[in-house]
């Protein structure tokens, strides 16, 4: 098997484009790239770049940056030249995209228009595109005394909605302006520009229409009110799920639902070593085979899917799957990249250093409030993972589920990824997956949908190859990532107990994420609604029980500036008054509850469990519960402490 595994890879270095680091450039700086921002609009200010140990080098982190996943958003000349509507500074402009707190990047071999992490030229069919990787929304910066700490893999704190809204307005702008338009003509077309401007126009117009769309269709709304992400958060499977709906509905421009859930980012280490990987734990992390599990290469398939890549799920006739962007070779590799990843650890040289005897303390706390039952790294009855260690290469991350009003946390994120529903469209009719009996009626509930799209972009070939590279490089594929799956047989445990993994209801859960480098991942709970480690552990209050004093999580705070708060760990909340672009999070509004999870609080209640870990039943049936003391201040920042030592 081994010697297989050996004829396969050398085969793909040889046959498959991009899968060597060359594309990265020989040389790659300490800094990688990174650009200083002498001050923002935040006053978020950084002299120089540092990156952690994080077992990547300088080379791993480039090559992350800027490996295409096919994502097409615009045009790449497009890009480059439109101007900012109101103005005539560059859209791309770095303190304009840096507003959106994404991270600017030097020129480079690799990125020669010096564009952010993540944002990259992608070329498909002949053309070129500007579109996002993995590490637009997964790479963060964390400054501390005007040192600017790069994290790979961390939630980024970018506003990727506002972006794209703005630049959508930019478009119009350019359609509106006659001079805009005109600049823009003469730098996309050049030396054609006198033969083929009226045709730009068309297509320029065609290209604001389907962003307009986009944006109208994703609006975050609840009824009549709308609530707006802000930064750090997205609504990824509401965008994915109404960009299935649009290609199974082509002429329809109502078949879509609001993108109103929107979630923290999740960090990317320990993915590959994760049986389940979504808040809710939608997709099984390991393949299991094309009518069954897609594993990772279907998550990262209907995640591109969801950020622009091309598709079209109306099948030629003779064709296999869904002709699509998705490189999914690059997928594939990126996904076996991210297996070196791990988690940072604590500066000590840069933030102050962690008190070893309060940490101590805060590991019996962890005990004592049995945090480890549902994250890993707790000497518990039941550890939720069976090896936590960060830097161990054989860890595997079993999730613990807790179901909803056991956990109590804002719903709206699981609620849409089970109950979303749309016509079914080009789908109607057909099988459901690969072998199903099952077939779809004239409206679905969308994650079905999405996965037979997914399972279809996988199995398709590369069309523009010839016929004999295509499917070498699609048998690669599938050797590829089955080999490089480090997740055994998994098992979904909710509440304690091992449930059904094909039954839907199973899905009303969130994760007990792992708390490797946990210190690194502010605001908290999955929608971002507690913004720092130290509140976590406090109450929600109204506003009422705050006035009066009483020691509670923030119902409302900026978030925005990356200047770090080492004490309670989180980003310092700067006064809205002062900096008008910053953004405040109300958890009085619809998804942004900061209810729930309070169990060190002594309010959210927890299941009782027997001594082989297994929940106690009552004489109704029902799992016995209780609720542990509210922790006291000194017993709380002990925790804390201890935390920043994962």
């Amino acid at each position: 098997m081994n010697k297989m595994r050996w004829i396969v890879l050398f085969f793909s270095f040889f046959l498959l484009p991009g899968c060597s680091y060359f594309t990265s450039g020989l040389i790659v700086d300490d800094d990688r790239n990174g650009d200083i921002a002498v001050a923002d609009i935040f006053d978020d200010v950084t002299n120089e770049i540092v990156y952690l140990d994080q077992n990547w080098d300088a080379q791993d982190s480039v090559w992350f940056y800027n490996t295409t996943q096919g994502s097409n958003l615009l045009p790449y000349e497009l890009f480059l030249y439109l101007e900012q509507a109101g103005n005539t500074t560059l859209f791309r402009n770095s303190d304009n995209l840096r507003r959106y707190r994404y991270l600017i990047q030097k020129p480079n071999y690799a990125n020669p228009d010096g564009l952010p992490v993540g944002i990259v030229k992608d070329t498909y069919q002949g053309k070129e595109y500007v579109g996002f990787t993995c590490a637009a929304c997964h790479t963060t910066q964390i400054n501390y005394k005007e040192t600017g700490i790069r994290i790979d893999g961390g939630p980024a704190m970018a506003d990727m909605d506002s972006m794209l809204i703005d630049l959508t307005d930019a478009i119009k702008s350019s359609l509106d302006n006659t001079d805009k338009f005109d600049r823009l003509a003469r730098n996309v077309l050049k030396k054609n520009y006198n033969t083929d401007k009226d045709k730009f126009k068309t297509q320029l117009q065609a290209i604001y229409e389907e962003r307009k769309f986009y944006d109208d269709s994703n609006a975050p709304t609840h009824g009549s009110e709308t609530v707006k992400y802000g930064f750090a958060r997205l609504d990824a499977f509401g965008r994915i799920y109404n960009r299935i709906l649009s290609h199974l509905t082509p002429e329809n421009k109502t078949n879509f639902n609001p993108a109103n859930a929107p979630v923290s980012y999740p960090f990317l280490w320990d993915t590959p070593h994760s049986d389940f990987v979504q808040w809710n734990g939608v997709g099984d992390n390991r393949t299991e085979g094309l009518t069954g599990v897609l594993g990772p290469l279907g998550r990262n398939v209907g995640e591109v899917m969801g950020v622009f890549a091309q598709f079209d799920l109306d099948r030629e006739s003779g064709e296999v799957g869904y002709r699509s962007s998705a490189n999914k070779h690059n997928l594939e590799r990126l996904e076996r990249h991210l297996q070196k990843l791990q988690s940072p650890e604590w500066p000590e040289t840069i933030f102050p250093k962690i008190d070893t005897q309060l940490a101590d303390r805060g590991k019996q706390v962890f005990t004592e409030y049995r945090c480890g039952w549902c994250h890993d790294g707790g000497d518990s009855v039941i550890p939720a993972s069976p090896s936590f260690k960060r830097n161990d290469d054989e860890r595997v991350m079993i999730a613990q589920f807790s179901s909803m009003p056991w956990i109590g946390t804002d719903i709206q994120m699981q609620q849409n990824a089970l109950a979303a529903k749309g016509k079914s469209g080009l789908f109607q009719g057909t099988a459901t997956s690969l072998g199903a009996k099952e077939t779809f009626g004239e409206e679905t509930i969308v994650l079905p949908a999405l996965s037979k799209a997914a399972q279809g972009v996988i199995l398709a070939p590369d069309y523009d190859k010839w016929l004999v590279r295509r499917w070498i490089e699609q048998a690669f594929l599938f050797v590829n990532a089955f080999f490089d799956n480090k997740v055994p047989p998994t098992q979904r445990h909710n509440d304690f107990e091992i449930v059904s993994k094909s039954d839907p209801t199973m899905l009303a859960v969130y994760k007990g994420r792992t708390l490797n480098g946990i210190w690194a991942t502010a605001p908290y709970l999955h929608n971002g609604s507690v913004p720092n480690l130290s509140e976590l552990f406090l109450p929600a209050c109204n506003d009422e029980e705050i006035s009066q004093g009483k020691k509670c999580r923030s119902n409302r705070f900026t978030v925005g500036s990356r200047e770090f708060d080492p004490i309670n760990v989180g980003f310092i909340p700067k006064p809205k008054n002062d900096y008008p672009g910053i953004f405040e999070f109300d958890s009085s509004k619809p998804s942004n509850s900061n209810r729930g999870h309070e169990y060190a609080a002594g309010v959210t209640p927890i299941i009782e469990l027997d001594s082989k870990g297994a929940p106690v039943i009552d004489e109704n049936g029902n799992p016995k519960s209780f609720k542990l003391p509210p922790i006291n201040d000194p017993d709380r920042m002990a925790l804390v402490e201890y935390l920043k030592t994962l």
